[in-house]
């Protein structure tokens, strides 16, 4: 602890020498307890620290935080190893720890014995001395009723003394003054000695005075327990006078339970270790204990009470007797001990209280019939209470101690009298309950037994004999006298006779396994009662047709617990023989027949057992009402516990076997399922009826039954157990179950497919023990055949994730896998010749183009499933699902050269994949008409696989040798994979299809590999080597593959540098107009842009001299004949040219602009209609690259100036043909064909980037907003939405001019008219974008809306007619309203968009984009269409929707509106009000926060004002106008004004600007010609009101008020002015 600890709260001032607030001469000399409150307080003078007296000092403070604060900082001071505690600091705390240690706060003891045990640790030897003085607060201490203040005390003992031996030494070192310390507690100490009342409240007093006594008795327990007689014997005396002290055996019915409590053990250990210290004092201790004691609240502590009691008894039982002084007799208080039964303690107490009742003298329990009578009363009453339910059994095993004796001591006739009264009450409560008895019920799980230990009690035996004839009549007419079936307390009446039935059986089951009655008449007496009770019960059920199931009951209760005893009576045999066996009666019909049914099987063993059986199966079987009934019947007597010889004769009985066979036929039931299951279970079906059952059952799932009968049969399977599914599939037909259900999940009826997945997965985890080859044969199947009743893909994935189980592990990948010569054919059936406009996405380029579709042959007949997937790709996406999802990557090791055999046939499937996505039809992977639904599917397939290849090419590096020849004995994995590439196109014609696609892998995989692992020396050669063979060859699909696969090793080298320059010499010479060289060009064409896309060096190393010359030959080759095939590819090549030539002068530049314009002019005028012309689309993207990369180089810093001027010159037709390409691409949909796509999207760009142009003919781009292509959409939108608004100030120039009314674009209208709806946009899909014929829509609305910008407020209004006439708007917003969930009461939150702006594609969810927009859009129509929109919301019937669109519009939408108005209303005041004259005397003042305008309008030194205050929900709530300050006009005059100022606001399309004005006109027209009074010389008077009072003479007007004063004041009526009389009224 540190000393800034102190410092806070003491100074040296303060520090003493130790006087306090009772030293000096007041308390000086007074000797005083060390618990005690008033104490000399310590001497601090020794103490060097000032912080450390502070401390103690604060350990005398009332507060208990103030102590528990202290003790935290002397622990902290005293636990730093630097401090050495002084001797000064030991005495004081010496002398502060007994009293802190009984402290009434629970932390302030705790706390107080952590810092003596660190006190007592850290002086050692030096404490000794001391410890005499805190020897017993300690040991005390660990006695805590707080287990962390008793817990700190023994871990401090355990501190200082580490061993039980050590604190045992400490005891019996200092037990003298342990033992002086806690006697002078008990016996001296007081609640005021203890506690200062002024400052202690009574119960924390009553609570330290209790725990001092508790804990000092514990330790006086502790060291009686723990010393031996020599040991005690020197302090006897001190334990004489303390058992002497009568205050001692007072604490005996102290009010605190643990001071009872340590007293009781105290006196209990006194008895066994010092007897003598009792028997000395046994008044003091029968008064104590059974005087006072037996009366007391002895709750908390009863048990031990009870025991010392006891102990006592057994010692000394005089004080019972002669040691006893009562007023009132011993047994008056053992009465009203028992009668308080345990006071919430445990069984020990009874089992204490049993023990005493036999130490209690004979002289003291009363011989007379009334006070045992009364005693055993009391008793019962204690061992009934609510405390002792759970403490029955010792509790009743006492009462019947007691009783034993009771009855014992009563003598003549008055024994039997109390037995019947106190004893047999028992019993009769038991067997029929009854209110009047109910006092004398035994709770608890095993209350027979203690009501059958009523009958030890002595000769009750004897009694029950005579009286339980009595009580079997009462059993036998209780059913009886049981309600009729008719009665609705038929059943409740049955259910009472049986539980009757089960209490007597149970009775008499632990009266026969009693000792004292085996071999007893009452043995005799019990078996003849029972011959009659089922003698009785036989006899009922024929008379009443086997109704009463209550009395079937009780003999099936008797025969369940007493067989062993009653079925060695030859009669009780006889008579449940005939019961069973009855001719006249067919008992397996009643509604007893399932406890005649049990009583059948418990008589099993019996010889007549088989005939009875036999005969109730049989006439199960042929006498029931209806199959249904015969099935539950048949249920019944199959039980789960059928014994094995009733099982054994069932399927003896061939009739039976028979019965089950037919009745499944044709499907099962849920009765005869619940039968069978019950029949599997117990093995009652012999194994060719099992058979039997299963094909039946397998046949129906074939589907070809009735729905019924397939339902019923999957019912039935799933309600079987595993043990039942694994035999179904271990039959003969087992093999089949799989297959049939996995075709039932796709079953059109949802709850049969539910029902086959649950049972498919159950019989997949039923057959993980089944061998590889067996397990995954369904799923081989499947794969290595293809048809319409094939599997579909997602049930074989699932039905082999169940067959993996939980772990995923690849056991047997052969096993797993179909065959790979399957795979081969099925592939190779596949391939088509590629489109050739996927020459823009292919790696091979040009190469495409070589292939020819009649090499291939006449395609191979295509396996597909219903789905419309191939073969081939279903193994595919199989085994990519196997690579992705589990280990068989790893495990594709085990299939040797199969694994890259089947690694090559899943790239090239990939790539078929791939490009099939890209122009849907392209090859035979699947059918193209159901691509909507396979496309995503497909889609993730070549992600997956793509991912999962990547993976196994970082672990195989390229593998070359010298000259070429691959790698010698051992086959690298690179070897191995491209022989397996080879493989495929073994026998296969140079320029087919399947070569390019084996051609395209082995590029991609070589560029892959070398990317990925760079290359050497040595690969270099062998790739130059490479390409010179390819070259000799004269395979163009090989060589363009071999350049770009090993473009890396290539790249700069000599070979390729002079592969570029002879081709560029080539084609420079060839004449490329002649078509007998179109071949040759197309291939040195390809070649030569593979090899520049390949090396970017590859330029630069051509002599410039040469790219001219083949650039003015490629140029002059364009404007000749070449066709769409060869026009693409120099238009490519000319692409890197150009780019190298950017400093060449000349007329190249114009050349190829003047070409482009025309082509684009030649390709936009041919209307293709919406065929795909992959020539075409390959021309128009060749063409657009170009043309951008002539912008950008003359963008560049220093550009050439020719191409500066031609593209100057060429802008016009650029920008024409351009746009003319936009139109033409109206009509073509790309959304299947990528290379289209691609082409429009770069078309879309270069479009964007052309400076704004006036549109001459941009109504004919409206329809192109619902062109099938989004970048068609898109840049037609763009070029609107920037033409739109710059032609607004145009027209509305022209409609002030010629007086003419504007209108919106018919072909704009056309395009909104017909608004979507959610219903027809069900299955539109919103995976990917935002659906084309929506967005044509809503981008109809925002070009509409681009009609307001710029526009004048006439035209406005003009366009605003127009659409209220044509009904436009309504489409709108009812399709908002539905789309954003106002119609359903759960708009979506829109806080997270910029409402004002739309910017598209941001929101990665396309259903996120469409709210944006539409929010967007309603935002627009309020601001421009507010009396529209407001116009439909009021037509709005669903008060839901429109307290919705209410609510979401002032959250969302008005403030916005709000905003923008206020601010309008604010430039209009600043440029209108303020400097136009007419707007001289008004003021307007806009409040943002109020939304509010103040309007004023000064008259004569006097202001006419008004309000105008927007709603929350503006402008769907009108704007409210209030009047502030009238002047001038009369109440009607004004609020009309007000009226007219709020319509005009409200019908002029929420203008508040027109409103203003009006009023203002309002105003300045009531004023006009306006004079003032010939009076007051004003217009206003005081009154606010005009001058209306006219002279007929003069003409002059005054007010009315100034003229009454003028009367008034001349004492005349006539003009102020004239003098004429004037006529007042």
């Amino acid at each position: 602890m540190s000393k800034k600890q102190f410092r806070s709260q003491a100074s040296s001032g303060r520090v003493g020498n130790g006087s306090g607030a009772f030293g000096g001469a007041g308390f000086g000399s007074t000797h005083s307890s060390p618990l005690s409150y008033i104490h000399e307080p310590p001497d601090y003078s020794g103490i060097n620290d000032v912080n450390v007296v502070v401390a103690f000092k604060n350990l005398s403070k009332r507060d208990s935080t103030t102590k528990a604060k202290a003790l935290e900082d002397i622990q902290a001071y005293i636990s730093s190893p630097e401090v050495e505690i002084e001797d000064a600091l030991l005495e004081a705390w010496v002398k502060l720890f007994p009293r802190l240690s009984i402290d009434s706060a629970r932390r302030v003891r705790q706390l107080s014995q952590t810092v003596n045990g660190s006190v007592c640790s850290r002086c050692g030897k030096r404490m000794a001395k001391h410890l005499p003085k805190i020897a017993g607060p300690w040991l005390a201490g660990s006695y805590d009723s707080d287990r962390a203040a008793a817990k700190a005390a023994q871990s401090a003992l355990t501190l200082v003394f580490p061993t039980a031996d050590k604190v045992a030494g400490l005891r019996k070192t200092f037990s003298a003054a342990i033992m002086e310390h806690c006697r002078n507690a008990v016996l001296h100490e007081s609640v005021q000695t203890l506690s200062d009342e002024r400052t202690v409240s009574p119960d924390d007093a009553e609570g330290t005075y209790a725990r001092v006594i508790a804990t000092s008795l514990a330790v006086i327990a502790s060291l009686l327990g723990q010393f031996s007689s020599e040991q005690l014997s020197k302090q006897h005396q001190e334990y004489e006078e303390l058992f002497a002290d009568a205050k001692l055996w007072e604490f005996a019915t102290y009010a605190d339970a643990a001071v009872r409590r340590f007293l009781h053990r105290l006196v209990y250990l006194a008895l066994s270790k010092q007897p003598g210290l009792i028997e000395s004092n046994t008044k003091a201790a029968s008064g104590a204990y059974i005087y006072k004691g037996l009366p007391s609240d002895q709750t908390g502590s009863s048990v031990d009470f009870v025991n010392t009691l006891n102990a006592l008894s057994a010692s000394f039982p005089t004080i019972w007797e002669d040691s006893y002084s009562g007023k009132k007799p011993a047994v008056s208080r053992l009465k009203q001990f028992l009668k308080h039964g345990s006071r919430s303690g445990s069984s020990d107490f009874w089992d204490c209280a049993s023990r005493l009742f036999g130490n209690i003298p004979d002289s003291v329990l009363s011989k007379s019939y009334d006070e045992a009578k009364d005693l055993l009363f009391a008793a019962r009453d204690g061992v009934t209470s609510r405390d002792d339910r759970f403490n029955a059994s010792s509790a009743w095993a006492a009462y019947f101690t007691l009783g034993t004796i009771l009855v014992s001591g009563v003598q003549g006739s008055d024994h039997d009298k109390l037995l019947d009264l106190c004893v047999m009450p028992i019993i009769r409560q038991y067997l029929q309950p009854s209110p009047e008895t109910a006092d004398w019920t035994i709770h608890g799980a095993r209350a027979v037994s203690l009501v059958a230990k009523a009958a030890n009690v002595s000769q009750t035996a004897a009694l029950l004999e005579r009286e339980w004839s009595q009580l079997t009549d009462q059993l036998v007419e209780a059913a009886k006298k049981s309600q009729p079936e008719q009665s609705k307390e038929f059943d409740k009446s049955q259910l009472q006779v049986a539980s009757a039935g089960e209490r007597w059986a149970t009775l008499q089951r632990e009266l026969f396994a009693s000792a004292a009655t085996q071999d007893s008449e009452l043995y005799e007496v019990l078996v003849a009662n029972d011959i009659k009770v089922v003698s009785e019960c036989a006899q009922l059920l024929r008379t009443r047709d086997g109704k009463p199931f209550g009395a079937a009951a009780v003999v099936e209760e008797l025969l369940r617990q007493c067989a062993p005893q009653l079925m060695t009576k030859s009669d009780f045999k006889l008579a449940v023989k005939q019961l069973l066996t009855s001719e006249e009666v067919r008992w397996v019909s009643w509604p007893a027949k399932r406890h005649l049914i049990r009583c059948m099987y418990a008589v099993h063993s019996e010889a007549f057992f088989e005939s009875i059986f036999q005969g109730a199966l049989e006439e199960m079987m042929e006498h029931s009402e209806s199959a249904e009934v015969s099935y539950r019947s048949l249920q019944d007597l199959f039980p789960q516990n059928t014994p094995k010889r009733a099982v054994e004769f069932a399927r003896q009985n061939s009739k039976f076997q028979d019965f089950v066979i037919e009745a499944c036929k044709p499907s099962i039931n849920e009765p005869l399922g619940a039968l069978l299951l019950s029949l599997h279970r117990i093995d009652a079906l012999a194994e060719g009826t099992t058979k039997n059952i299963m094909s039946t059952l397998i046949a129906s799932l074939s589907g070809a039954g009735n729905m019924e009968d397939l339902s019923q049969g999957l019912t039935f399977l799933s309600t079987t157990d595993d043990s039942m599914l694994r035999a179904i599939v271990a039959g003969d037909k087992g093999e089949q179950l799989v297959p049939h259900l996995l075709g039932l999940e796709q079953h059109q009826d949802d709850g049969i497919a539910q029902k086959a997945v649950v049972l498919s997965s159950r019989l997949a985890a039923a057959g993980g023990q089944s061998p590889n080859n067996s397990r995954y044969g369904v799923v081989v199947q499947n794969l290595e055949s293809a048809s319409r009743m094939s599997l579909p893909m997602d049930s074989l994935h699932d039905l082999t994730d169940r067959l993996l189980g939980p772990e995923r592990k690849v056991e047997a990948p052969s096993e797993m896998l179909p065959s790979l010569d399957v795979w081969t054919k099925a592939v190779k059936a596949t391939v088509r010749a590629p489109a050739p406009s996927l020459a823009l996405l292919s790696p091979l380029g040009g190469a495409i183009h070589f292939v020819q579709a009649e090499a291939t042959g006449t395609p191979s007949a295509v396996q597909s499933d219903a789905e419309g997937l191939s073969q081939a790709l279903r193994i595919g996406m199989y085994l990519s699902s196997l690579m992705t999802e589990t280990d068989m990557t790893l495990r594709l090791e085990e299939l040797g050269n199969g694994k890259w055999t089947a690694l090559a046939l899943l790239y090239i499937t990939t790539l078929l994949a791939e490009d099939n996505l890209s122009v849907l039809g392209t090859n035979a992977m699947w059918n193209p008409q159901r691509s909507g639904e396979l496309e995503p599917a497909v889609l993730d397939f070549v992600t997956e696989t793509n991912a999962a290849l990547r993976d196994i090419w970082q672990s195989t590096i390229p593998e070359f040798r010298a000259h070429g020849k691959q790698a010698s004995s051992v086959s690298s994995p690179y070897t191995s994979l491209i022989a397996a590439f080879d493989q495929l196109r073994y026998g296969q014609s140079d320029i087919s299809a399947i070569t390019y696609y084996v051609a395209l892998a082995s590029a991609r995989v070589n560029a892959n590999l070398f990317e990925i692992h760079g290359h050497n020396a040595d690969q270099v050669k062998v790739s130059e080597a490479l390409l010179k063979q390819a070259r000799s060859s004269k395979d163009p699909i090989s060589t363009t593959a071999l350049i770009f696969g090993l473009q890396h090793p290539l790249a700069g080298t000599q070979s390729l540098t002079r592969t570029c320059n002879e081709l560029v010499a080539d084609l420079t010479d060839l004449d490329l107009s002649n078509p007998q060289h179109e071949q040759k060009a197309l291939q040195q064409l390809v070649l030569l842009n593979t090899i520049l896309q390949a090396d970017v060096e590859a330029v630069p190393s051509v002599a410039k001299q040469r790219l001219i010359f083949l650039a003015k030959r490629l140029i002059s080759a364009l404007n000749t004949s070449t066709t769409l095939v060869v026009a693409p590819e120099i238009l490519k090549v000319l692409v890197p040219l150009l780019s190298a030539m950017q400093d060449m002068y000349g007329d190249h530049w114009t050349q190829v602009l003047s070409y482009l314009t025309s082509l684009w002019t030649s390709v936009g005028s041919k209307d293709g209609g919406p065929v795909v012309d992959d020539g075409r689309i390959l021309v128009t993207h060749s063409s657009l690259k170009l043309y951008a990369t002539l912008r950008k180089l003359a963008m560049a810093e220093e550009a050439n100036d020719d191409l500066i001027d031609a593209l100057k010159e060429h802008a016009d037709r650029i920008h024409d043909g351009l746009i003319l390409l936009l139109k033409s691409a109206g009509d073509v949909p790309d959304e299947t064909h990528q290379p289209l796509m691609v082409t429009h999207e770069l078309l879309a760009r270069q479009i964007t980037q052309l400076p704004q142009r006036p549109l001459h003919d941009a109504d004919e781009l409206y329809p192109l907003l619902y062109a099938p292509s989004r970048p068609v959409q898109q840049a037609a939108f763009d070029l609107l939405h920037k033409h739109i608004p710059a032609t607004q100030e145009q027209i509305s120039l022209d409609a002030a001019l010629e007086n003419k009314t504007a209108q919106l674009p018919d072909e704009l209208l056309s395009l909104i008219m017909e608004a979507p709806t959610l219903d027809s946009l069900a299955d539109a899909p919103f995976d990917r974008s935002m659906p084309l014929q929506l967005q044509g829509y809503l981008y109809g609305w925002r070009l509409l809306f681009a009609h307001f910008d710029r526009s004048s407020y006439r035209v406005k209004g003009d366009y605003i007619e127009q659409l209220k006439d044509g009904v436009y708007l309504s489409g709108l917003l009812s399709f908002v309203f539905d789309f954003l969930g106002h119609s359903r009461g759960k708009p979506v939150d829109v806080s997270r968009f910029d409402i004002k702006e739309y910017t598209p594609e941001i929101e990665p969810s396309p259903e996120r984009d469409v709210q944006w927009l539409l929010t967007h859009l309603y935002y627009l129509a309020l601001t421009h269409l507010p009396s529209l929109v407001k116009g439909y919301y009021l037509d709005v019937r669903s008060r839901q929707t429109s307290l919705a669109v209410d609510s979401w519009t002032a959250k969302y939408i008005s403030p916005l509106i709000i905003v923008a108005s206020l601010q309008a209303v604010a430039e209009w005041s600043e440029k209108s009000v303020k400097e136009d004259p007419e707007y001289e005397k008004m003021t307007v003042r806009v409040g943002m926060k109020s939304k509010e305008i103040n309007v004023g309008y000064e008259i004569d030194e006097q202001t006419m004002a008004i309000k105008v205050v927007l709603p929350e929900a503006y402008p769907l709530a009108s704007a409210q106008v209030v009047g502030v300050s009238r002047v001038a006009v009369k109440e009607e005059k004004w609020q009309s004004w007000l009226r007219n100022c709020q319509g005009v606001i409200t019908f002029s399309n929420g203008s508040i600007i027109d409103g203003l004005a009006a009023w203002r006109k309002n105003v300045t027209g009531a004023l006009q010609n306006q004079t003032e009074c010939a009076i007051c010389y004003s217009i206003i008077d005081s009154q606010k009101q005009l001058p209306t009072k006219r002279c007929p003479t003069c003409k002059n007007l005054f007010h009315s008020s100034c003229l009454f004063k003028w009367f008034k004041t001349s004492n005349a009526s006539t003009c102020p002015l004239c003098r004429n009389a004037f006529n007042f009224n």
